[in-house]
């Protein structure tokens, strides 16, 4: 484990929280039984889908910092995503069957890499 700066695991840290709080919105979304006629949903996945954007934003400054060898499933996390906006796309199976599974196994390992540095 290579020793980082404390703005780099300020950094690490920060990825970690974004994470956590996309995991918790992802609960909520799995669990609200309008998810396919919610006001509510769109506005919650909305942010989800501004906070990959930040996430894929910053992959370039982490992958300097630790080694990350799967940013290809957080490819097909954002191609599950984008089916929310099908018309036809039933939401809430699509959530229960793709988005959230596939953000858990991605979160998981990202965990792994990532909380070693973070968690003292």
């Amino acid at each position: 484990m290579e020793n980082l700066s404390d703005s780099q695991v300020v950094f690490l840290q920060k990825y970690h929280q974004l994470l956590e709080g996309m995991d918790e919105a992802l609960g909520y979304l799995k669990e609200m039984p309008d998810v396919n006629q919610s006001d509510i949903a769109e506005t919650l996945f909305a942010d989800l889908v501004k906070a990959m954007q930040q996430l894929h934003e910053s992959h370039h400054q982490l992958t300097s910092l630790i080694e990350v060898n799967n940013l290809e499933q957080f490819d097909s996390l954002v191609q599950s995503m984008s089916k929310w906006f099908e018309p036809e796309e039933d939401k809430s199976r699509l959530l229960l069957d793709e988005v959230v599974p596939t953000f858990k196994e991605w979160k998981g390992k990202m965990d792994q890499r990532v909380e070693p540095y973070i968690l003292h």
